[in-house]
């Protein structure tokens, strides 16, 4: 693919021609190779199942404005905002395409970016939250930063990003959360990053990205540079509301111990690929814990699909499943589950949702 093809009359050497530890590599070359065209045809056909929670009208909220205003923009990217401070989660909107990410390099679409942020009314950020570094949640947010003025704040690894786009964390646009967490006041929003953990590898690319960054991470890079780092869960308080996003599916024991929020926004990646064990540490020590009246599953679509073309699920993933569980446990606790669409605003007011309203990209 993309190479030149050899001539009939070419007599190549084969493996059997080379010293064993050449030969070793090659055939470990070839192997991850083709593993990795195998993942980009399944990634690029449609799964058989055509389910879209977007289309069950009961996971649906309703339409209302006013109060605190929380956007989703996919995956796990949030804009939040009380119309005096602005955040965003994560910041991830470049979304490239399998070839690019399991062949090329990957790095900052600019234009993507201002087309998002012109979409969402953004001119000015006061601060990016990013939960961990891989690349569907870390990739964008130094570009997103300079070009609205916000600080980063993120992990080491994070840092390492950061720094290799801008030649130094030191400039005043990044703040490191140490292992044990971090609290910052933003306006009238507090932010709490609590050491968090990562759902489990399931597929080749998840374990390439396991582990830390180490050095500056210049971009254009390969996605499997994109180290996950130390994992961060977020727990926002505003006087209009309480909510959590959790950008994977994992947990630690005691991450939200003494905190209650109104909302959880629930990674649900690869949840219901994970043992029933680790599904129920997650739900004990995320929801159960908070004890939130709404529960909204987040990343569940395909972060390699371009946000104009609409939300669609990640064709590995099990999503149904994954659904199917958080109602589950959400309706034996009477709790409400609800879902939504890209650039839709959930409105909060005095810690009770109202509704939603959804502008177009």
């Amino acid at each position: 693919m993309g190479g030149v093809r050899p001539r009939h009359n070419l007599v190549l050497p084969s493996s059997t021609t080379l010293p064993y530890h050449k030969a070793m590599k090659n055939n470990t070359v070839g192997n991850l190779h083709r593993w990795l065209a195998l993942v980009l045809i399944s990634v690029m056909i449609p799964a058989c199942a055509h389910y879209n929670p977007l289309e069950d009208v009961s996971l649906r909220l309703p339409h209302h404005t006013g109060g605190l205003k929380v956007t989703f923009v996919g995956n796990s990217t949030f804009l939040i905002s009380d119309g005096k401070t602005h955040l965003m989660v994560d910041g991830f909107v470049s979304r490239p395409g399998p070839p690019q990410t399991l062949f090329g390099r990957i790095g900052p679409d600019s234009r993507e970016i201002q087309r998002v942020l012109d979409a969402l009314g953004v001119r000015k950020l006061d601060a990016i939250l990013v939960g961990h570094a891989h690349h569907d949640h870390a990739l964008d947010a130094t570009s997103m930063a300079k070009t609205t003025g916000a600080v980063v704040i993120g992990s080491d690894s994070v840092g390492y990003i950061y720094e290799g786009a801008v030649g130094s964390r030191n400039d005043g646009g990044f703040i490191e959360v140490p292992h044990d967490g971090l609290t910052q006041r933003w306006g009238a929003f507090t932010i709490r990053f609590a050491p968090s953990d990562h759902v489990s590898s399931h597929l080749l690319p998840q374990t390439l990205v396991e582990g830390c960054i180490k050095a500056p991470l210049k971009m254009p890079a390969h996605f499997w540079r994109f180290k996950c780092g130390q994992v961060f869960a977020l727990h926002i308080t505003h006087p209009d509301g309480s909510f959590v996003v959790t950008t994977t599916a994992g947990a630690k024991a005691g991450q939200f111990k003494g905190l209650k929020a109104d909302v959880v926004f629930l990674g649900v990646g690869f949840l219901s690929k994970e043992c029933s064990a680790k599904q129920d540490h997650y739900w004990k020590h995320t929801v159960q814990s908070v004890d939130p009246r709404t529960v909204i599953p987040i990343h569940w679509d395909d972060f390699s699909r371009k946000l104009h073309r609409g939300l669609k699920p990640l064709p590995t993933d099990d999503l149904e499943a994954a659904i199917n569980l958080v109602r589950t446990k959400a309706e034996a606790e009477r709790r409400v589950v609800r879902v939504m669409d890209c650039l839709e605003t959930l409105w909060m007011r005095k810690g009770k949702v109202i509704g939603s309203s959804r502008d177009p990209l």
